[in-house]
Order: structure tokens, then C-alpha cells, then sequence
């Protein structure tokens, strides 16, 4: 390979390798299926249908024997799709690996150097050893959630946004009843009852989501945020007449206390809301974290470092923190990001172009968080305390 420079943030120029493209050949991709072992995380990156269409591609699918049952699949689905179920340290000899949540140190382990990852970001689940692993192995891992289409719009996170705010509602419902330890009132009440109340914190999709389904079952809903489109978007795709506010205090706080779900969908600009609110709600009322992958959104939530699976109650509030509430319906997620990821594929195309490939598709590119063993997304690179390398230094090399 030919030297050249590439710049780290913190500590000046320092000679590094040249990743050059190379002539595309006659040998399609591999491609690994690892099981997901992280905590409540059912969801998985290929249904058989995808797996079918890139195999008559002719790709080399490889799937853990095992992997694809959280989404009721057997390994008999995967083999008549034409994959080959295998064990874990075989798939992670793939030219390509899929995984939903970062690896940990023990799969970084087993990965071969040089592979093409893809996973969600999800920073609070990044550990520094496992990534320090990857960067040693020259791994060059994609965030799926930071692939933009051709307009700019984030299709992988915007659809396991709208899972999720829809998937929040079905829970809260299903909580509330008396079957399930809750107070034993429907969602949308009935003539003569008082509807249950909710409670929405962000406009984005995952809150209009939400707001949309929650309305649909005849629930009081609110929505606060500090973006006035946003709250205009909430207005025209849900009701013209559906509460929102920005969050100013007292407003928020009478709205906490009269509240049955309390919905956070991202962390507000002031930062995480604090235990005060979480005290004045009502006793059994229910409380969604959507951002547990972010920090959460509340000071309750019990944000690990690793992907969890928590109910748990404080302050007489029944907390649901999951890694992703997404995973409660892991079989329509994973039926989505199979759909988004089956073209991403077949785009990639022949293994000796991976890096070619990523140089020409700015809107990989721009989703790219390690490049060949160097951390390229600057947010992460700061939480974990490693150097940073700008990916433009990286464009001009080859």
C-alpha cells in the first residue's frame, strides 16, 4: 500500500497506511448473521425473504444457528432461503457483518480483520475496549441509523422511530389493564368514562408516532416540544386539535401530574428531566423511555452500558426501560430494516470495492464510524476518550 497522512485530532500529523480501491472481481460478498446475545434485543437484520433475494444474487449468506428465532424464524427458514447455518466464529469471518447492537468483547473477539460492520450506533452501548479491539483488526464498521437517502432522510432511524412510538402505546395499553399488575383502565376510556391521559415529550417521529396511535385508541393526549414545525407536523398529521406546548415548566408539570403514560421520545435541549417530575405523577402511572441508547430521557431511567431489558418501579411510577421498545414487536422491525438493508447490499456489490464504494456513496460515507481501525464520528470518539480522525483526510488518499 502507498503512505500517505492522516490527521488525529489531538496529537498532529502522523504517517498512516493508504486504503486504496482495487478492480472489482468475479466473487460476491459474504455475509455474516450473528445471533444477538445483548440483553432483551429480539430484533435482527435479514428476514428469510431478504436473505432470499440476495442470495439469488448470488451472496454468500451465513447465519448463527439459532439467530433468527427471537423473530420466530428457524434455522429451516434461513437454509431453503439459501443460506448456510453455521456457528458464530464463522460468521464472523464474513466479508460483511450484521448486528443490531455493538459487539462485545467477545464477538469483537472472534471477528476477522478488515471486516465491513454494520450495527446501529447506539453510543451509551459503545464500550472503549470492545472498539479499541476493532480499530486493532482495522475494522471498518457503518452505523445503519446514519444512512441518509437521496434527500437527506435518515430511513433506517426514522422507521425504528415510528416502530417505536407506535410499539410504546400497545405496551402502555396492555400495562394499564389489571392482567398485567396495572390500574385496570383502557387507554381510550369509554362514554361516561374519562379517557386515560398522555403524555408525549418530543414532535419528532417516534412522538408523532406515538401521538398518532394513542389518539386512535380514543386516549387525551399532549405533546411538548420546543421546535414549533414539529409541533405544527404534530398538529396536521394527528388533529388539528391535539394539545401541544412547548415545555415550559408549569404547563409540563400540571400535564406530569395528571398524566396515566408519560412518553419520552428524545432527551430535551436542557437535558434529561428531573427526579421532581417523576414525584409529582400519579401513583401507577407508567413511564416509556425511548432514549435508554442516548443517556434516557428521564433521571430515574436506569441507563446501562449495555443493551437491558428493565421494568422496575420508583417513586410509586412504573418505570419501562428497555433497550429498545422496538423489540416487543422485533418481527415487523426486523421485516423493515430487512426491506432497507437488502438494497444497501446489493450496492456494495464485490468485496474488493467495499472502500471504493464508500469514497463514491457520500451518504455511506457519512455513516461510517471506525474506517479501517480509525474512529470517525467525533461524538463517540469524545464519550469514549479516543483519537479522532476527520473521514475527508481519509476520501483523499485513494
Amino acid at each position: 500500500m502507498a503512505g500517505s497522512f492522516a490527521c488525529k485530532s489531538n496529537a498532529g500529523v502522523a504517517p498512516q497506511e493508504q486504503l486504496l480501491g482495487t478492480m472489482a472481481g468475479n466473487r460476491r460478498l459474504s455475509i455474516g448473521l450473528p445471533a444477538e446475545h445483548n440483553g432483551g434485543e429480539k430484533r435482527f437484520p435479514l428476514t428469510p425473504e431478504g436473505v432470499a433475494l440476495l442470495t439469488k444474487e448470488g451472496y454468500r449468506v451465513f447465519v448463527e444457528s439459532g439467530a433468527g428465532e427471537g423473530i420466530k424464524y428457524s434455522d429451516l427458514h434461513y437454509t431453503e432461503a439459501g443460506a448456510q447455518a453455521t456457528t458464530a466464529s464463522e460468521v464472523f469471518r464474513c466479508d460483511v457483518v450484521l448486528k443490531i447492537t455493538p459487539l462485545n468483547e467477545q464477538e469483537a473477539a472472534m471477528i476477522r480483520p478488515g471486516v465491513f460492520l454494520l450495527t446501529l450506533l447506539q453510543p451509551q452501548y459503545q464500550s472503549a475496549s470492545v472498539v479499541r479491539i476493532l480499530m486493532q483488526k482495522k475494522v471498518t464498521a457503518v452505523a445503519i441509523d446514519l444512512i441518509t437517502d437521496e434527500r437527506g432522510r435518515y430511513l433506517f432511524a426514522d422507521i425504528l422511530d415510528e416502530i417505536d412510538g407506535r410499539a410504546a402505546i400497545v405496551l402502555a395499553s396492555e400495562l394499564l389493564s389489571n392482567r398485567s399488575g396495572g390500574k385496570g383502565v383502557l387507554l381510550g376510556g369509554i362514554p361516561g368514562v374519562a379517557s386515560s391521559e398522555v403524555l408525549i415529550i418530543g414532535g419528532g417521529l417516534a412522538g408523532r408516532a406515538a401521538a398518532r396511535a394513542a389518539c386512535g385508541l380514543g386516549a387525551l393526549v399532549r405533546v411538548f416540544d420546543n421546535d414549533f414545525y414539529r409541533l405544527k407536523a404534530t398538529q396536521l398529521e394527528v388533529s388539528p386539535s391535539i394539545f401541544t406546548s412547548n415545555m415550559h415548566p408549569h404547563v409540563l408539570e400540571n400535564a406530569m401530574r395528571s398524566a396515566d403514560v408519560v412518553i419520552g421520545t428524545e432527551v430535551p435541549e436542557g437535558g434529561r428531566l428531573g427526579v421532581s417530575y417523576i414525584e409529582m405523577m400519579k401513583r401507577g402511572a407508567l413511564l416509556f423511555d425511548l432514549c435508554m441508547d442516548k443517556g434516557g430521557c428521564f433521571e430515574t431511567s436506569s441507563c446501562s452500558e449495555a443493551p437491558c431489558n428493565k421494568v422496575y418501579e420508583q417513586c410509586g411510577v412504573l418505570h419501562y426501560c428497555l433497550s429498545s421498545v422496538g423489540s416487543a414487536v422485533a418481527r415487523t422491525a426486523s421485516m423493515a430494516l430487512s426491506n432497507l438493508l437488502v438494497p444497501v447490499l446489493i450496492d456494495l456489490n464485490d468485496p474488493a470495492m467495499l472502500y471504493g464504494h464508500i469514497k463514491s456513496d457520500e451518504r455511506l460515507r457519512n455513516a461510517v464510524y471506525l474506517f479501517g481501525g480509525k474512529l470517525t464520528y467525533k461524538e463517540l470518539s469524545i464519550r469514549l476518550g479516543l483519537p479522532y480522525y476527520d473521514m475527508a483526510l481519509f476520501m483523499s488518499m485513494f
